[in-house]
């Protein structure tokens, strides 16, 4: 018979089994836990054999000081998930960096055991290109910076997690579907370009200006007459 015990959020042990098993064999394996991450203590506490079985001496237990115990540690599988599905937006030509450093927008959490390599995937839907991107992340929060990357086209672009590793062999969990890819909306900066280059205009002329942007649009301009404005 031996006692199966796992650290507990208080910070003693909690015992969670206490099986007993039959071997006709001069050794034996244990049967390990592996349903939940974290340290778990295998400890034998009483042993019988066939002239002493446990039926006759369920009350003699090993001595805590001479038990047999050993450890083993289960790790998490390492998964990776945006925090939140929140639309980012930038304008043409800016780098993926963070815009606003409070806020929660953009960031990557991870489980599993640090450092992580995250293998990202970012898609140009106009364009129907697709850029792979691979960051190393020492820590289990990560937002996206990748100043490497511009945008060089408007419209939306699709940031998926494809792959996540971490410093131990496990295989990485299946990813949420939901929460492995984040969208970003990029837009033309915003400016206003003449149709034609004419210094006069004659009253009644009517004059055009192209808007780039995404609208409504502001617009201040200054009225110039005989040089007093």
């Amino acid at each position: 018979m031996y006692n199966i015990a796992q650290n507990s959020e208080s910070g003693g042990t909690k015992i969670i089994g206490q099986p007993t098993f039959n071997s006709i064999q001069p050794r034996t394996r244990f049967q390990l836990q592996t349903s939940t991450p974290g340290r778990i203590y295998y400890e034998v506490k009483q042993i019988g054999d066939a002239a002493y079985p446990l039926s006759k001496t369920k009350d003699t237990v090993i001595p805590r000081s001479e038990r047999l115990v050993f450890e083993q540690q289960v790790s998490v599988r390492p998964s990776a998930r945006f925090r939140n599905r929140n639309r980012l937006a930038y304008c043409l030509n800016d780098a993926l960096t963070p815009l606003d450093s409070s806020s929660v927008d953009g960031f990557v959490i991870f489980e599993g055991v640090p450092p992580f390599t995250l293998e990202l995937s970012i898609k140009n839907i106009a364009a129907s290109h697709v850029d792979a991107m691979t960051v190393q992340v020492p820590t289990n929060s990560w937002k996206l910076d990748l100043p490497s990357y511009s945008f060089t086209s408007i419209g939306p672009h699709l940031i998926t997690i494809e792959k996540v590793t971490d410093a131990s062999s496990c295989e990485q969990a299946v990813l949420d579907p939901l929460l492995r890819s984040i969208w970003v909306d990029v837009a033309e900066t915003a400016a206003i370009i003449p149709f034609e280059r004419r210094e006069d205009i004659c009253v009644g002329d009517v004059t055009q200006f192209q808007l780039e942007g995404i609208p409504p649009w502001t617009i201040g301009y200054v009225e110039k007459g005989d040089l007093n404005y």
